[in-house]
This record gives C-alpha cells, structure tokens and sequence, in this order.
C-alpha cells in the first residue's frame, strides 16, 4: 500500500509540470504508465480507485471535463489486467507497444466522452506523438516503478 501512496504526488508534480512548462509539447503520459504497470502487477481494489483518483486529479490540473479522465485510466487499468492474463509483459518491447496502444486507447476514450459537449479537440498528430513518446520511456518508467515497490516493501532481517 506504500507504493499506492507515493503515485498521488508523483502524478500531482508530473501534471503540474506537464500543464505548465509542457503544455504544448507531447510528453510521455506517467499516470497511464502507472496505472498500466498496476493493472498488470496488481490488480486490487485499491488500484482501481487509485485510477479514479489519479484521472480525477488529472482533470482538475488540466482543466478536462471531471471524470472523463477518470473513466479512461478505469478503462485502461481493465484493459491491463485483462491483457496480463493472455500476454506477458516480460520484455521491453512488450511493456512499449502496450503503453503506446493503450496511450491511443485513452486519447479516444477522452475524444469518444468529449466529442457529444463541442469541445475543440483533435484526436490526431498530438494523440500520436504522445502514444510514441509514452511508448518510448514506458520500459523504463517501469523499471523505476519496480524499483519503487522493492524500496517500499516489507524487509527480511539478514541474520
């Protein structure tokens, strides 16, 4: 539960940064890294309201309709799980190719939620982009995300 913990701040200072500094340049989306790398590690109860948090927080940053995000991050967080239990995310390229679909997964659902209230947006070269640079660091997000849950986790006594 630590490691659920620490995802809130992450999510809340990379959103900060990304709606301020990089707002008009696609970065890797880390949230949906997040909860990729949760879906398929460890698909609780806790995670999916950790999804509702994180995609509830992520609208209110940006300025998003409350709720779209957070029914996207629900979406892929099912997705995650649902996936793990046919393919193994064992390689990197593996672990990429996932995040870059599911990154274009979540653009649409947001894009499919949005597109009835006339909101301008464009599903299409800011969408990919950002699904190519999510795809790119997804291997190593998750390395650090692993990382992240030996440091949290329960320690034996080496004696």
């Amino acid at each position: 539960m630590k490691d659920f913990l620490i995802f809130i701040p992450v999510t809340i200072v990379y959103l900060a940064v990304k709606s301020t500094i990089f707002a008009s340049f696609p970065v890797p989306d880390l949230p949906l890294i997040m909860i990729f790398y949760l879906g398929y590690t460890r698909p609780s109860l806790e995670g999916a309201l950790l999804c509702f948090v994180v995609g509830y927080i992520e609208d209110a940053l940006t300025g998003g309709v409350t709720g779209s995000t957070s029914f996207a991050l629900i979406f892929i967080f099912l997705s995650a799980y649902f996936l793990s239990r046919k393919v193994q995310f064992t390689s990197a390229l593996i672990k990429g190719l996932a995040a870059f679909f599911l990154t274009l997964l979540k653009g649409a659902l947001v894009y499919a939620v949005l597109s009835p209230f006339s909101i301008g947006l464009s599903f299409r070269g800011f969408a990919l982009l950002q699904a190519l640079f999510t795809g790119l660091a997804a291997p190593y997000a998750i390395h650090l995300l692993s990382r992240l849950k030996f440091l949290t986790g329960p320690r034996a006594f080496a004696g």
